[in-house]
């Protein structure tokens, strides 16, 4: 069972930063995961929410914000003092970053209705970086992965469930050709991951930070966890 490390290992450095990442790979995570959005002036920039109030104090949204204003944000501090340098990164710096043997997954938190063109420009990042075969492309916007799929018909996606239904998810996924069926962990039981084997998908499960709830679901047979800490395998 894959382990993701959510927003990084963002258990021990604050999400979605450069610290959180390079935490992860000295972690030996084999996968992470990251949030997208976009700026004004159309930069990629890896972060969890749609403004930075949580993380940076800063209640401007990141639409609003030019590129040169959201990297001056400190979205380190809230997390420790020590990480008071933290800065956010563009999605660019983080594929750089990975090793191409680290498989990176990609949350698109709007589609185009929020930010427009945000689905061309991160489908052409991540061919000019080479990363097609190891990169896999969620949201819970399926728009956008329609979208996506109309843009590259070999883009590996991820199909977060949401509030949709099962019913509809199985259609919509079998229209864009997802590889997998992304669930929290309440909605990660028995039959559903039955139902998503039988068609062929696989079930990543989102957020797990606990050995019972990491063995509950090795039993079901998902494929793969996201957790904010990499080394949760090791837990015993």
């Amino acid at each position: 069972m894959l382990v993701i490390a959510h927003r990084g290992a963002s258990g021990h450095a604050p999400e979605n930063t450069l610290a959180s990442f390079r935490r992860a790979l000295d972690m030996g995570a084999a996968a992470v995961e990251l949030d997208v959005h976009q700026t004004l002036d159309h930069e990629l920039v890896v972060a969890h929410d749609d403004d930075l109030k949580r993380c940076g104090r800063d209640k401007r949204r990141l639409k609003t914000l030019r590129w040169q204003e959201a990297a001056a944000i400190d979205v380190g501090s809230w997390f420790d003092k020590r990480f008071a340098a933290e800065r956010l990164p563009r999605l660019e710096e983080v594929c750089d970053l990975l090793p191409s043997h680290v498989e990176l997954h990609v949350e698109l938190k709007h589609g185009s209705r929020v930010y427009p063109g945000i689905e061309e420009r991160v489908v052409d990042l991540i061919r000019k970086r080479g990363a097609s075969s190891r990169t896999v492309v969620s949201s819970f916007d399926h728009e956008a992965l329609y979208m996506v799929r109309s843009l590259d018909a070999k883009a590996r996606i991820g199909y977060l469930l949401g509030l949709t239904t099962l019913k509809t998810a199985w259609a919509e996924m079998r229209d864009i050709a997802a590889e997998s069926l992304n669930l929290s962990v309440r909605q990660a039981l028995a039959r559903t991951v039955k139902a998503a084997r039988e068609r062929g998908y696989k079930t990543l499960v989102y957020t797990v930070n606990t050995p019972m709830d990491r063995d509950r679901l090795a039993k079901l047979g998902v494929d793969g966890i996201f957790s904010n800490y990499p080394e949760l395998d090791l837990w015993r």
